[in-house]
């Protein structure tokens, strides 16, 4: 099973012990995992010391190490340089992929994630019929989503899912605050997925490439954050009588990373689930198939 690695608080040193990874505090090791086991590393504190070995060992093994500020919100992000033999031929397909494609991938990833965001709110919803207006703004959706579906559809999905709810990136309540650190972890996985595929994260078909080296993640990422939030919908009453993210709530969070991915009734580990959508998104661009296939989320669609 992948796992997870979240640090948080001062004092940790990272370091390498028997070829695996060793978090330790006060010379005592607190934690000991395989680097073939890591899925990703989470960093929040302002003195956890780490050694260049457990750098390049995380890089060795494609281990995304995610670094997060005093809100616990990602900073920033390591990943490992790309070294697969057609890195040049595929950074040749996404440069030369054209405006309608780029807008047509956009409009069937805005689509997606507004199907998603149904989905999500029906499983939930028993008498309100939200969902059929989020079903409505997936089918009008146009090339490049230039009418705003996906904001339309944010204001009805989010206010219905967590009763008059408002999404920002600030970390200002336990809802926004989970909401923020899952994202975090799908958005290590699907970079992961990226590199791993020989795409570059900061090519991509939505996001400004100007402020953001991830931007193709954060396109990607879309239709899959209705996975976090059935999650934390799903064990609301856990999360609202905390005031900040305990390790209790990460380790539901994490907890998607367990889950797996389907396609066409074929099911897959997260991790390979991920990579099979992200060459999907390959094969669209490069013009090997008409449309991204994208996973079937893990809870059931009851539209």
């Amino acid at each position: 099973m992948w796992r997870i690695i979240d640090i948080s608080g001062d004092g940790y040193h990272i370091c390498v012990k028997n070829n695996n990874l060793s978090v330790l505090k006060d010379n005592e090791e607190k934690l000991h995992a395989n680097f073939l086991d890591i899925n990703c590393v989470i960093l929040h504190g302002n003195s956890i010391t780490y050694t260049n070995s457990a750098i390049q060992k995380c890089i060795q093994n494609k281990i995304p190490i995610v670094f997060c500020d005093k809100t616990h919100t990602p900073a920033g992000m390591l990943l490992p340089y790309f070294n697969i033999a057609e890195y040049g031929k595929r950074l040749e397909i996404q440069l030369s992929a054209s405006q309608p494609i780029q807008k047509q991938a956009w409009k069937q990833i805005i689509t997606e994630k507004l199907t998603n965001q149904a989905a999500c709110l029906a499983s939930f919803s028993k008498s309100d019929n939200k969902h059929l207006q989020l079903l409505e703004l997936a089918k009008e959706v146009k090339t490049g989503d230039n009418t705003f579906r996906e904001g339309i559809g944010a204001k009805v999905y989010f206010g219905e899912l967590f009763s008059n709810f408002y999404r920002n990136n600030k970390n200002e309540d336990i809802i926004n605050s989970s909401l923020n650190y899952g994202y975090a972890v799908l958005r290590s996985s699907i970079a992961r997925a990226v590199v791993a595929c020989g795409l570059n994260p900061a090519i991509g078909v939505f996001h400004s490439k100007n402020k953001n080296p991830f931007c193709l993640v954060d396109d990607l990422i879309e239709p899959l954050r209705p996975m976090v939030d059935y999650v934390i919908k799903s064990q609301y009453y856990d999360f609202i009588k905390e005031k900040i993210l305990t390790p209790a709530l990460k380790k539901i969070l994490v907890s998607i990373t367990e889950k797996n991915l389907f396609f066409e009734n074929s099911g897959y580990s997260f991790i390979a689930g991920l990579q099979k959508y992200v060459q999907s998104y390959l094969a669209y661009i490069s013009k090997q198939q008409g449309q991204i296939t994208f996973p079937q989320l893990f809870y059931d669609i009851k539209i």
